[in-house]
């Protein structure tokens, strides 16, 4: 793809941006301003990266509004679990079902049933689970930490179905959160 003027002076802009001021050394400055320039130039022009694709998963992304409920690691994949109860309805007048300490007993349930072998109990009606990237990922770390941050908030959530192991299977995994603001009726404890 060739690129036009416009999106070479913005690069250049970029570069420059990145470079921070020039100091003393007038060469070293040029030299990390190039270097700056072809990165992100090649960056551009590469759609496989994953730069390119993680702008595509946020364009094809299911959006919804969603209370966050609780985060937990998941010890097994090492990703964020996120319970949340997606929004019915005007968003403004929606109001949670459960407290805080429901869903951590739900979470529990869950963790005890799988430790055991079990069959995991369903969530309790509404309540839904999507998972993050790895948390030993420092990309998914961040997401995972957003969406602790996040607890007793309504966020809108962005979601991609990811392929698993076994072909006729897909996870829901979470790719963004946008801070709507606190949910007042739901009550984080300070150290959750």
């Amino acid at each position: 793809m060739p690129l036009d003027k416009s999106i070479k002076d913005q690069i250049v802009l970029a570069a420059l941006s990145a470079a921070g001021p020039a100091g003393d050394n007038a060469e070293e400055h040029e030299a990390a301003v190039l270097a700056n320039v072809r990165q992100i130039t090649a960056t551009l022009l590469d759609d496989t990266s994953k730069f390119h694709k993680a702008a595509d998963e946020i364009e094809t992304a299911s959006k919804f509004v969603g209370i966050i409920y609780l985060v937990k690691k998941e010890e097994s994949s090492k990703r964020g679990l996120v319970y949340f109860e997606e929004a019915k309805g005007p968003v403004a007048e929606f109001r949670p079902r459960y407290t805080f300490e429901q869903v951590v007993a739900a979470h529990q349930a869950q963790v005890e049933a799988k430790a055991k072998g079990q069959k995991t109990p369903d969530l309790p009606e509404g309540i839904e689970l999507i998972r993050t990237e790895r948390t030993d990922i420092l990309d998914g770390l961040n997401l995972a930490r957003q969406a602790t941050g996040l607890q007793g908030h309504r966020a809108l959530i962005f979601k991609v179905m990811e392929p698993t192991r076994d072909p006729q299977k897909k996870v829901r995994v979470l790719r963004h959160l946008k801070d709507l603001g606190v949910v007042d009726s739901y009550k984080v404890p300070r150290a959750a």
